[in-house]
Order: C-alpha cells, then sequence, then structure tokens
C-alpha cells in the first residue's frame, strides 16, 4: 500500500497540484514515523485556505465552498444520529431550533449562483442532474420499501438490513451532495471570498451554538464533535480575512 501517496490525498488540491511530489517524496524518505505529522499538516492547510496556490481559476472559492457543504452534512448526519430533543430545525420550536438559523443563513450567503449565459446554464443543469440522478433513485428506493407495507416491525437480520441501508443510503446522498458542489462550481457563479468568510462564521456559530445546547443536555459525544467542527471552520473563515483584504 502507498502511504504517502494516501495522505497526499488529504491535502487541499491546490497543494497537492502544487507541492504533491514534494511531499510524497519526503514522507517517502521519513518513512512511517512521518505520517502522522503529514496527516496534521494536511489538517493545518485545511484551517488555512489564504495559504493555497490558485492553481486554477476560482479553485480557493470552488474548494471552500464544496468543503462548507461538506461540513453541513456531516454535522446533519450527527445529529440526526444522536436525535437529540435539545436541538429541532422548527419554527413552532425556536428555542431549541436557534442554531439552525445561522446555518441557514451561512447557506444562503454561500450558495453558488446560476451563471448569466445560458449556454452555460445548460451545462449546469446537466451536471446537476448527472449528480443528483443516483440518490434520487437510492432516496425513491428506500422510501418505497420503508412504504410498502411489507416489513411493519422487522427484528433480527431485516432490522439491521433496513438500518444499515437506511444510514448507507443518507451517506451516499451526503457524498453525492458534495459532488453536486464541486461540478456546480465549474460552471455557477462563485461566492466572494468576503461571503465565503461570512458564511463560515455563520456556519461556526451554528455548530457552536448546537454544541453548547447538546453539552447542556448531557449529550457530550454529539456536542464534542460539533465542537470540532466549529473550530475547524471559524479558524478557516477568520483564516479568510488575509484574502479578503
Amino acid at each position: 500500500m502507498n502511504v504517502p501517496a494516501l495522505l497526499l490525498r488529504l491535502y487541499p488540491p491546490g497543494i497537492r497540484e502544487r507541492w504533491g511530489s514534494e511531499i510524497v517524496h519526503e514522507a517517502r524518505l521519513a518513512g512511517p514515523r512521518s505520517w502522522f505529522d503529514t496527516a496534521a499538516g494536511a489538517a493545518k492547510l485545511w484551517l488555512h485556505p489564504s495559504d493555497w496556490p490558485e492553481t486554477a481559476n476560482e479553485q480557493t472559492s470552488r474548494v471552500l465552498t464544496t468543503a462548507f457543504v461538506a461540513v453541513t452534512v456531516v454535522a446533519t448526519l450527527l445529529v440526526r444520529a444522536a436525535g437529540p430533543a435539545s436541538l429541532t430545525a422548527n419554527l413552532g420550536r425556536p428555542t431549541t431550533s436557534a442554531w439552525f438559523a445561522p446555518v441557514l443563513a451561512g447557506l444562503a450567503l454561500a450558495a453558488p449562483l446560476p451563471p448569466p449565459h445560458w449556454a452555460t446554464l445548460g451545462r449546469l443543469v446537466v451536471a446537476a442532474a448527472h449528480s443528483l440522478i443516483a440518490p434520487v433513485l437510492a432516496f425513491g428506493t428506500l422510501f418505497l420499501i420503508a412504504h410498502s407495507g411489507l416489513i411493519v416491525h422487522p427484528t433480527g437480520v431485516a432490522k439491521v438490513l433496513l438500518v444499515g441501508s437506511y444510514w448507507a443510503v443518507l451517506s451516499f446522498i451526503a457524498i453525492h451532495l458534495c459532488l453536486l458542489t464541486a461540478r456546480v462550481g465549474r460552471f455557477a457563479v462563485l461566492p466572494s471570498t468576503r461571503r465565503l468568510r461570512l458564511a463560515l462564521l455563520l456556519l461556526g456559530a451554528g455548530l457552536a451554538l448546537a454544541a453548547v445546547q447538546t453539552l447542556l443536555t448531557g449529550t457530550l459525544v454529539l456536542s464534542c464533535g460539533l465542537a470540532a467542527l466549529a473550530a475547524a471552520v471559524f479558524a478557516a473563515g477568520l483564516d479568510l480575512r488575509r484574502i479578503a483584504e
């Protein structure tokens, strides 16, 4: 197994394209004792997007927008897995849904806009359709099975398979949402650095508020996970100030 090459894939795209061969070469020379430091260096660089080289047009904005969606879907899956009553996304429960407001505001700011030209818009629609067909079919299949009435009270292996299928479909949809963002970003009008910075700070604020809410109710593992995501998002957002200014 080529571990240095696998570790290289942890780095932001611009870093891989500009210095990928050097990173792999150094990791191979140093051997296994350097693998942790190599991975830690990748994590550190994700928190400092102002250090990324622009090896392609608007590459940093496209990667950060995709990362924004990735963090959002990971947080959503964490909340869905824990299912705490302290977190909701319902207008009828404003107290426990307050965390969701800055997250929605951040999503609105980070969302790519449709391109101004019809030809490019057509390519965007094709890319979106290509990314959404498979997850829509997977979700539709799961929905039909759940509402078919064939399995009312599953037990044993059937229950394990249904629960596993449910989470597999959710993960599959999450991955394709990230792929959709990456593909759409090649044709759409990406948010400016200032918009992205504000979007990241709003997302971080929402996740931090969610972490506090879950901590107060004793859901420690979920609170730590949300807090870690919030800290990473805040760090990247604050670092963008160097580009915005």
